[in-house]
């Protein structure tokens, strides 16, 4: 883990989201292989497996009121 680095919990929220969007496009990518296929799935599966390891292992600063 990364010491003294935390997230707000709504970027938390845009990753989960960025994860999901780009995680179906990649998979859209993949089933329809049209032009240019190979390096859309791979923009979209970087960015997908990305914002996963993002999630999974930067803390998140969350404030309890």
């Amino acid at each position: 883990m990364l010491p003294d680095i935390y997230l707000p919990s709504y970027a938390g929220l845009i990753l989960l989201l960025s994860m999901i969007f780009s995680g179906q496009a990649f998979r859209i990518n993949w089933k329809n292989k049209k032009n240019r296929w190979v390096l859309k799935s791979w923009v979209y599966g970087l960015l997908s497996s990305a914002s996963f390891f993002i999630l999974v292992l930067v803390p998140f600063d969350i404030q309890t009121y």
